[in-house]
């Protein structure tokens, strides 16, 4: 997934077809003009399965409309509590969309794949997975209760110090598991991959109203959020000639976006801040992933949208 831009355009033999679904890369993935030049391969068939035409829609050759949360069978967990949520459909599905089980189903039976595994029904695999004896949390919880109350207490025990899920038991400020696989035993500073003389830290992060591009189309949050900004730390500001509120372009070896200067503290020198991935709008630069670099983290292969460097300049 971070490297989507790459398998595209560089992968032999080349990628022929791509299914994309709860996901819009065309405005989410690093190296955002990479992953677009990929998309718009002749030779590449794309379907999106989405609830809405997103811009990654745009480059499909095919595009199957997806049913809403309100739909479908599902269940739900939390970051925050330790409740199971059953959800049950409490409207008929619109037309012809479908859930990614159901298309799942269908592209299975369709392709002559005849294992069990495949032809599951979500009830199945909600009972599935509440019926897990290897998962202590679960010990007691029976989908009869869950699906009579449709909300059901997971067996969590209480948090202790005394043995932690370590090789040693312990909080290890020290670890020989991190050194054995090539990394500092203790926490330390490792330099950023150079990324050429750019001047500024570009870090894209978050807002409070979208998550990722989701919500990103919808009036009431456009209203929370007013407009796409970058924050800039009023040194740097003086420095460069920009005010707040001037439409300031930033851009690096991959690309260029334009965002209104927000000038103040709240950053720190040599460090600009974006935040939210805005709509792609006819005649706006706001594609700030076209700037964020699409190699892996040493550890666990994650994205590192927050680790490129970029330059700026007011717009006249």
């Amino acid at each position: 997934m971070n490297e989507l831009g790459k398998a595209l355009l560089e992968t032999t033999p080349p990628v022929r077809s791509l299914f994309i679904y709860n996901c819009n890369p065309a405005v989410v993935t690093p190296d955002s003009n990479k992953v677009r030049k990929g998309l718009s391969r002749e030779d590449l068939f794309t379907v999106v399965h989405d609830l809405f035409l997103t811009e990654t829609a745009a480059f499909a050759d095919l595009v199957l409309p997806a049913t809403s949360a309100f739909e479908n069978n599902d269940f739900y967990t939390s970051y925050w509590h330790h409740y199971i949520h059953l959800q049950k459909p409490i409207v008929e599905s619109f037309g012809e969309s479908k859930s990614n089980t159901e298309v799942f189903r269908l592209l299975a039976r369709a392709m002559g794949f005849t294992e069990e595994a495949l032809q599951d029904s979500d009830e199945t695999l909600v009972k599935q997975a509440v019926h897990s004896p290897g998962n202590p949390f679960l010990k007691g919880v029976q989908y009869d209760e869950l699906d009579k109350k449709l909300y059901i207490k997971a067996n969590r025990k209480p948090f202790t110090l005394h043995k932690l899920n370590t090789p040693s038991g312990k909080i290890e400020l020290y670890s020989e598991t991190m050194e054995k696989n090539g990394y500092p035993g203790l926490p330390t500073h490792i330099p950023l991959v150079d990324d050429g003389e750019f001047p500024f830290l570009f870090v894209p992060g978050p807002n409070h109203n979208f998550l990722n591009s989701t919500f990103s189309n919808n009036v009431k949050h456009i209203s929370l959020e007013k407009e796409p900004k970058v924050h800039m730390n009023q040194l740097d500001a003086q420095k460069l000639g920009i005010t707040n509120g001037d439409i300031i372009r930033i851009w690096n070896h991959q690309g260029e976006c334009e965002l209104k200067a927000a000038v103040g503290e709240n950053v720190l020198p040599g460090v600009l801040v974006s935040q939210g991935l805005w709509a792609d709008m006819p005649g706006k630069k706001q594609l700030v992933n076209a700037l964020t670099p699409d190699r892996l983290s040493d550890m666990g292969g994650g994205a590192t949208f927050f680790s490129g460097r970029v330059d700026c300049s007011r717009v006249n």
